[in-house]
């Protein structure tokens, strides 16, 4: 009888223990816990890498007269932030100039093709701060103009690193450049210099 009695309080104290548990949960108890199974999926279905981030641009250039120069240089990146893209890109030089040495007539040919990186700061809507490090490998050749003859040739990589600042207007930006490696055969020159570039979303 005292077994059976015991048994009874036991069952009674487990049951109103399980019924104060019961009553302790929140109202809306299920709905948060449903909320936050939402919240973890649509965090788990985030992607990492996003499409519609990406930029394609770089910069196109052409001069004929007293010297040729022609420059194809795209580049592919990522809007990391509304105020920071970043990526990569390789780039094509064609230059070549015809002068007078000691009333000899030559002509200096260099082709470039490098390959570089590069990160675009945009601090606010309508400026750009840039940095892009990057080598080249050149080809240069001078030629006796006169006897058609090569008299001198040479291959080396050249590094260069290219800052700069300007204006952006929608894709279209206009930046003044140097290039602070300056390496003798550099293909950006010994001064500050103007180009115009683009970047386009994919």
């Amino acid at each position: 009888m005292k077994q059976a009695l015991m048994v009874i309080l036991l069952t009674f104290f487990v049951t109103t223990c399980y019924a104060q548990w019961r009553l302790e949960l929140p109202e809306n108890y299920p709905r948060q816990k449903q909320q936050t199974k939402k919240a973890v999926q649509q965090k788990q279905a985030t992607p990492w890498f996003d499409k519609s981030k990406l930029t394609f641009g770089g910069q196109l250039g052409a001069h004929f007269g007293d010297y040729t120069l022609i420059n194809i240089a795209p580049q592919v990146g990522y809007n990391f932030s509304q105020y920071f893209n970043a990526g990569l890109g390789f780039t094509y030089t064609h230059w070549n100039e015809k002068y007078y040495l000691n009333s000899e007539k030559y002509k200096e040919i260099n082709n470039f093709f490098g390959f570089n990186v590069y990160g675009r700061f945009y601090p606010i809507s309508n400026i750009v701060l840039m940095v892009q490090p990057e080598i080249n490998r050149v080809w240069q050749k001078i030629k006796d103009d006169n006897r058609d003859t090569t008299i001198e040739k040479d291959e080396t990589f050249v590094p260069a690193c290219v800052v700069g600042a300007g204006l952006r207007l929608g894709p279209i930006s206009a930046m003044l450049q140097y290039d602070v490696v300056q390496h003798d055969k550099t293909p950006y020159g010994r001064n500050i210099f103007y180009s115009m570039g683009y970047t386009f979303n994919f």
